[in-house]
């Protein structure tokens, strides 16, 4: 079952954006510096993999509002307050559920990775991956709004509905830009307050201490170094592999009358990667039975 928490603490006061928080983009757009390709490519990949599981889901994409699509009336910047709020109390950034009536449609959405424009796209990205998260927490602790500035801080926290079901957890701040004459947010600027590239790691990182499948056991081994529990849990479809490639070649041999798929070095080669790979699964058979340790809890 899928729990969610929204607790926001508004405090008033204050001219202009905060400038505290690591991984602030730059006033043009772009981002912080200390990101390079990797990173990008990261998020890059984040937003396609979000398509795909949209596609495979059958989620519904989001549309934008009615009124900020056809640049409606101008809206005042106590209905944009309201507006940002409700947004937040809907986790709008987490889930992409909120209206965001108050964001103009060619809004700049800026964090410590990229910069983009399009309030569709954020929202359709947003509910994509919204889509993966449960145990959702998000906590909106500081409130400060200026004369054309909205400037929040929070700290999130969910587990990813990924096979090792990662936890990923942030704190950071967004500035939300008003544009007075056109009565609609125009910028919205994140910032984290933790370098990008952890945020990366928890990625790969089980929220499990204790492994319960395979995906689980081979991440955190990778967490910790341990080459050994990787190896134990890729073992088994090393063996596969091979034996499956030895078969395909002995069939070949069979019709053909003569030498098989692999040449001679080649199967010599698949047989010695075989054999110890039976080897080790004997070992870890071995151990499980005696209670002994075999870098993977015994499951794998």
């Amino acid at each position: 079952m899928r729990r969610q928490r929204v607790t926001t603490r508004a405090q008033q006061g204050g001219d202009g954006p905060s400038t505290s928080g690591r991984g602030a983009t730059a006033p043009d757009g772009a981002t912080d510096p200390n990101v390079g390709a990797g990173l990008k490519a990261v998020w890059y990949g984040a937003e396609t993999f979000g398509k795909l599981v949209s596609l495979t889901r059958g989620q519904q994409q989001p549309q934008q509002p009615q009124q900020a699509a056809a640049g409606g009336k101008v809206m005042s910047r106590e209905e944009i307050l309201a507006s940002i709020r409700a947004d937040y109390d809907q986790q709008y950034f987490v889930r992409g559920v909120g209206d965001m009536a108050a964001y103009a449609p060619d809004c700049v959405f800026a964090d410590p990775f990229v910069s983009f424009s399009g309030t569709s796209r954020f929202k359709q990205n947003v509910s994509n991956l919204g889509g993966l998260m449960s145990d959702i927490k998000l906590d909106v602790y500081d409130w400060q709004e200026g004369d054309n500035t909205l400037t929040t801080r929070w700290r999130f926290s969910c587990l990813l509905d990924l096979p090792w079901r990662p936890r990923l957890a942030a704190a950071g701040g967004t500035t939300h830009v008003i544009d007075p004459a056109r009565g609609l947010v125009v910028r919205h600027e994140e910032r984290w307050e933790v370098e990008p590239e952890k945020v990366v790691a928890q990625l790969f990182t089980p929220a499990a201490k204790v492994p319960s499948n395979a995906w689980e056991t081979f991440l955190l081994s990778a967490s910790a170094g341990d080459v050994q529990g990787m190896w134990l849990v890729l073992n088994p479809l090393f063996l596969k592999a091979a034996a499956a490639l030895l078969a395909a070649s002995f069939a070949v041999s069979l019709v053909n009358g003569g030498e098989g798929l692999l040449p001679g070095p080649a199967a010599l080669a698949v047989q010695v990667a075989l054999g110890g790979c039976v080897v080790v699964e004997v070992l870890k058979f071995a151990q499980g039975m005696q209670g002994g340790e075999t870098g993977t809890g015994g499951r794998f």
